[in-house]
């Protein structure tokens, strides 16, 4: 956004010139706080993002410049993306238009992703928008701070019973209340189980990625 010779800081809000390559406040904000710092200049648009903006989306980068995958499968990348507006993360599963098909298919995938939004549980990680930047739609998923069950399995071999117990548990809690809603997850994998931990405790499960949740009728 421009004002008068100035534009908006879709980090933080103020008015910079747009003669400006960065954003003066954020600057200050991450010499008075490195922490801070650090993830403001990570996320400050720039023209080098700009090709990895999905309406209010902005992909978040590595060290290196490079977008910050947080899983790729067939039919698209899921990355880690700032919500500009909110000022929160959130994970942002892009899917080429070319995946989409014809129309009939495209108002099936439209169809599909509302009804995976009306999942709300502690143990599914939430759907709460779908959008189109040019060939590309996209979902934004909850962002969820943990690791996958892949990969602690690959780490530590195994699971201690009680774990393994609650997670099972969990992870059937959520696919009950996806069930309620008609709906079948239709990619449910250890990838796709995540894992949070607080002072080396599993403190809670999340089945995430329903970008692939189809309806099915209820068997009466």
């Amino acid at each position: 956004m421009k004002t008068g010779g100035r534009r908006v800081c879709e980090v933080c809000g103020s008015l910079v010139p747009e003669t400006s390559a960065g954003c003066p406040v954020c600057l200050l904000r991450g010499g008075l706080n490195p922490d801070e710092g650090s993830i403001g200049s990570s996320v400050h648009p720039s023209a080098s993002q700009s090709e990895l903006r999905f309406e209010h989306y902005q992909v978040l980068k590595n060290e290196n410049e490079t977008p910050i995958e947080l899983g790729r499968g067939g039919m698209g990348v899921t990355y880690k993306a700032l919500d500009v507006n909110l000022r929160c993360a959130v994970a942002l599963k892009v899917i080429n238009a070319r995946f989409i098909g014809d129309e009939s298919a495209r108002r099936r995938f439209v169809r599909e992703a509302r009804a995976a939004a009306s999942v709300r549980h502690p143990n599914v990680a939430s759907v709460f928008h779908l959008g189109k930047t040019g060939d590309s739609y996209f979902y934004a998923m909850e962002f969820v701070d943990g690791e996958a069950l892949d990969k602690v399995i690959r780490r530590s071999d195994r699971l201690e019973p009680a774990a393994a117990l609650q997670v099972v548990t969990l992870v059937a809690a959520g696919l009950e209340t996806i069930d309620k809603q008609h709906l079948v997850h239709r990619d449910i994998k250890p990838s796709n189980i995540m894992l949070s931990w607080e002072a080396g405790r599993l403190e809670n499960v999340k089945i995430i990625d329903l970008g692939l949740a189809k309806g099915a009728r209820p068997v009466w």
